[in-house]
């Protein structure tokens, strides 16, 4: 498969197109309406597309050919006692079919506290229990940011944006939503600090302008900003407060085992290797025939476990296992195999404070060029593209380095450099430590690779395969985690700085809850890439992330390996799609449809 055809610019076109034709259909071609801000147009034009686009329960159950028993709606509204009307014929609460929906994932989150958790593991339920002001469709298909909790938003200056906040969203904890909710949300997440803080960085200030509306301010335009949004969860306002302690004023400790969100989906139990939750009958959005109403987030360390359970008709979607076991998986019956695009790449990161050998950054280039690059791929069935660095290829990111190649004539010429020559199969010369993901087979067929790849310059590997929880803590410190350490990095917006902001820059080392594993720092690196998705123009933004990335290549901060594209099995009565701007291999339970039950 050719994944040029796949390129993110070609997203964006698609979502310029289905704009602009959302701003014909609402101007109609009025003087006055040319006249307002272009982003208020779109907005608005965004917004009564999603609002046309909404199914009724009525309808729903006209098409599925079911009738609504009158009885059973008033039993359900008597046992809730209120009944409110949001759309028109949604009556809320919901009468729920019981559609269930498994997922099977290699580890779970260690925390469910949005303002925390910034993992694959952690993103399954933070993006089922909790709304965002802005959401990119399924898929990202197109890769626009669409209304949610946000209605309209406009900017005049692309410093200040003010949000309309929809009026008929309740939490699970019974509160209404407002725009207190937004402003203690934000403030939470920044006071706290971690990974999530990440697409906040740039925010200066917000406000409560009105019970349904928020201005939030910018330290300095950013042309990706409102794609950040849909990676910034909104949470109850009251349960902060009811839940915060003096030492504990933003209640982490409550946060961590429980939620509050407005998201369609209620924690029902939280177990050391599973998590339920069930649909929220008084979710602002209809759940349409065959949404999942059960989903529960199984947690199997070796994933060929859930392949076996998956063949069974126990486990319907799988998340992030390698081709291997998808081939294995898809030769079951009743099961498929999805093909997306990712924007990400393996990046095997050098631990930059790690005293001996891979401290000269020499040693660190020889490793790189020593690495079969062309084996990797054929590893993974060709479904993967060459690297040429820090950012995935594939992404608009302008001009890009030279692809990565295995080169042992200059690997051996740079160790003896560096004081290490003659090393071979016969001459080890020192050892280095891996450590990947004991249950993830290219991980560990990654520490089998440069086992056999390093010995051709002297050079023996010590491989440590851990399971997630133990790899991350493994890394929270410098003085603790490998010399080399396997991480995947995705873009989570369309902005492909995200990769840099999450992994590169001083801010984020592990130790502060980002993901740079690397403890990597470099001002100009720091400087040029808190700037970079502020520049409009898109030939001078490649510039400086060209700039970016020869300076991180010039460091050797780590191998960037290619990483397959999204290649997972799911059950064939399932239709859904795969997150490819978000962490590895996400679905949002949402907006599935069991094709068996009315989707």
């Amino acid at each position: 498969m050719n994944l040029g055809s796949y390129r993110l610019r070609h997203f964006k076109w698609v979502a310029i197109l289905a704009v602009l034709a959302m701003v014909a259909t609402a101007c109609g071609g009025d003087d006055a309406a040319d006249e307002a801000p272009a982003t208020q147009a779109t907005q608005a034009a965004a917004t009564e597309a999603t609002q046309a686009a909404t199914t009724t329960t009525e309808a729903m159950m006209e098409e599925s050919g079911e009738e609504m028993p009158e009885e059973e709606v008033e039993a359900t509204l008597a046992t809730e006692g209120t009944t409110t009307t949001v759309a028109p014929g949604l009556v809320r609460p919901q009468v729920l079919e019981d559609i269930p929906f498994v997922f099977s994932n290699i580890a779970q989150t260690a925390s469910l506290d949005p303002a925390v958790a910034w993992s694959s593991d952690g993103m399954l339920f933070v993006r089922s229990a909790y709304d965002t002001l802005l959401e990119y469709p399924p898929g990202s298909q197109p890769a626009v940011a669409q209304p949610a909790l946000a209605s309209e938003w406009s900017t005049e200056d692309g410093l200040t944006y003010t949000f309309t906040l929809r009026e008929d969203v309740n939490f699970h904890d019974g509160n209404p939503f407002d725009s207190t909710d937004v402003v203690k949300s934000l403030e939470r997440i920044q006071a706290i600090g971690q990974g999530p803080a990440t697409p906040l960085r740039n925010v200066v200030g917000y406000e409560a302008t009105g019970p349904y509306e928020v201005q939030i301010t910018l330290g300095q335009p950013d042309t990706f900003f409102t794609g950040l949004l849909p990676k910034v969860p909104i949470v109850s306002a009251e349960a902060i407060e009811a839940n915060a302690t003096a030492d504990d004023p933003w209640a982490e400790a409550w946060f961590a085992e429980n939620e509050a969100g407005s998201g369609p989906y209620v924690l029902d139990t939280l177990a050391a290797d599973m998590i339920t939750l069930n649909g929220f009958t008084d979710y602002w959005r209809p759940f349409e025939p065959g949404t999942p109403t059960r989903v529960t987030l199984r947690t199997d360390p070796d994933a060929s476990t859930a392949v076996l359970l998956m063949c069974q008709g126990e486990v319907d979607s799988i998340g992030g296992i390698g081709p291997d076991l998808v081939d294995q998986a898809v030769a079951c019956d009743g099961v498929k195999a999805l093909i997306q695009p990712r924007f990400g790449l393996g990046t095997v990161v050098f631990n930059q404070l790690a005293d001996g050998p891979i401290s000269d950054v020499r040693v660190r280039k020889a490793i790189a060029l020593a690495v079969d690059y062309d084996g990797w791929i054929t590893y993974l069935n060709g479904r993967a593209e060459p690297t040429t660095g820090p950012l995935p290829p594939n992404a608009e990111i302008g001009p890009v380095p030279d692809v990565i190649r295995q080169d042992l004539d200059q690997a051996r010429a740079l160790m003896a450099e560096a004081g290490y020559p003659d090393g071979g199969p016969d001459n080890i010369l020192f050892t280095i430590s891996y450590a990947g993901l004991q249950f993830l087979s290219y991980e560990a067929f990654f520490g089998t690779l440069i086992t056999e790849n390093l010995k051709e310059i002297g050079i023996g590997v010590d491989v440590q395969l851990v399971g997630w929880p133990e790899l991350v803590q493994l890394t929270k410190s410098p003085d603790t985690t490998t010399d080399l350490a396997y991480l995947i990095l995705n873009m989570t917006s369309t902005d492909p700085s995200t990769v840099l902001k999450s992994a590169y820059v001083t801010e984020a080392w592990a130790d502060e809850g980002g993901y740079n594993w690397a403890y990597y720092s470099n001002e100009m690196v720091d400087e040029l890439t808190a700037g970079v998705s502020g520049i409009t123009d898109d030939e001078e933004r490649g510039l400086v992330l060209r700039r970016i990335q020869d300076q991180i290549i010039a460091d050797q901060v780590a191998i960037w390996m290619p990483q397959p594209i999204i290649y997972q099995p799911v059950l064939e009565k399932w239709e859904l799609l795969f997150e490819p701007l978000d962490f590895v291999v996400q679905t949002r339970f949402f907006h599935a449809r069991n094709t068996e039950m009315g989707g």
